[in-house]
């Protein structure tokens, strides 16, 4: 395979990764994106190798991703000091690791935000679970990924309680001292 050629299949694999955590069909994200089903299904199975920019922008856009993260990149380059740009694509896509490091670095502000998200993908994640028969491989799917938010989002939250700790007079967060 040439080298175009397998980079036109390795955006469409991520294409698709990024698509299936979201849950989307292919028609879902086409409609969100403004560009047509066929093309959608073109960029996931390798036929169209190298997708229109513009194409990739929109479906990135419709992703909540930057371009570069479709290309392959890490989307724009970040020194060591700079801290992660929290958001549900970003919390859904990340490591473990890479999660918790973006959690350590961020302002309160951006951790309530990121909370709110979670608790959203949650309740919608909820509710599509509800939709597929009891016990199919969707709901099992869909359970795992209850799972996994649900563990972000309790990660988000400590690490709010200890921020608000840092922040509170004295370094004493008095939610968590017992009532004497």
């Amino acid at each position: 395979m040439r080298g175009e050629e397998l980079r036109g299949v390795e955006i469409g694999e991520r294409l698709r990764g990024f698509r299936r955590r979201r849950m989307w069909t292919q028609g879902e994200l086409a409609g969100r994106a403004g560009v047509s089903p066929t093309t959608v299904s073109g960029i996931e199975g390798g036929r169209i190798g190298r997708p229109h920019f513009g194409t990739i922008r929109k479906l990135a856009r419709a992703l909540d991703l930057e371009s570069e993260t479709l290309l392959g990149g890490e989307g724009p380059a970040k020194r060591d000091g700079d801290l992660a740009d929290l958001s549900l694509s970003w919390a859904r896509s990340a490591e473990e690791e890479e999660f918790e490091r973006g959690l350590d670095g961020a302002s309160l502000d951006d951790l309530s935000t990121l909370s709110q998200e979670l608790d959203e993908e949650r309740g919608r994640l909820q509710r599509l679970y509800g939709e597929f028969p009891r016990g199919s491989e969707q709901q099992r799917f869909i359970k795992r990924q209850i799972r996994d938010v649900s563990a972000q989002s309790g990660s988000v939250t400590t690490s709010m309680m200890f921020q608000e700790q840092r922040q509170a007079p004295g370094g004493r967060n008095p939610s968590l001292e017992e009532d004497k």
